[in-house]
């Protein structure tokens, strides 16, 4: 999850006045929120002369990945302060067993940040998501578009805003909008550690969709 993952879902909150009771999917109590601004804020300025007149500047990005990782308990409160999380991590079920369960609740309001890229079928998780959702309720989704491999456990796809509107419309969602969101160039360092990238900075791109059953 990222810092402007937050900060999109509670414009959304403003825009729409997304209403309880909430279901936070793949969500955690306390998620590592990312925040990339402090790479920014960090970054180490060097200037340097030849000692001819000429004067170079560079800007590099703060190395220490774990500096720019923050946590924040429970962070859609301002919507439902009693939301519901499910998370397997957590020996939940997976999202696409919920409407088999009997009495299971039915929510106004279903966020998932950063999920859709680990299941192992998108149609199948957004009819369940359908499913498990009030006449009138609204689905925010937040995914990658460009990140870095990172199975937990899987990893198994990145999505266009199209690419959602397609899945989540096929489901019989109403789109209400979608678009990218998040966009930082690899000059931010984003560091990846997997070793088939030789540790380079990575960009990192992500969309959302925010859909409506009517």
């Amino acid at each position: 999850m990222f810092k402007k993952d937050i900060e999109l879902i509670k414009c959304l909150h403003e825009r729409y006045n997304f209403k309880a009771p909430l279901l936070d999917v793949g969500g955690l109590e306390e998620p590592t929120i990312a925040d990339y601004e402090i790479s920014i804020n960090k970054a180490i300025h060097i200037e340097l002369d030849d000692g001819k007149g000429l004067k170079f500047h560079a800007t590099i990005p703060h190395p220490v990945q774990n500096d720019r990782y923050i946590r924040i308990p429970r962070p859609f409160s301002f919507i439902d302060p009693s939301y519901v999380i499910l998370n397997p991590e957590y020996g939940d079920p997976y999202i696409e067993d919920l409407p088999k369960i009997e009495d299971f609740p039915k929510f106004n309001t279903i966020i998932m940040v950063s999920v859709f890229e680990h299941v192992s079928n998108p149609y199948v998780v957004s009819n369940a998501l359908f499913e498990i959702l009030k006449p009138g309720g609204y689905l925010i989704n937040s995914t990658p578009f460009l990140f870095p491999y990172h199975p937990s456990p899987e990893d198994n796809f990145r999505y266009s805003p199209i690419a959602l509107k397609r899945i989540h419309e096929s489901s019989g969602f109403k789109w209400i909008e979608g678009d990218f969101h998040i966009n930082y160039s690899s000059k931010l360092g984003i560091g990846d550690t997997n070793p088939q990238n030789y540790g380079a900075p990575q960009a990192v791109i992500a969309c959302y969709a925010l859909c409506q059953k009517v």
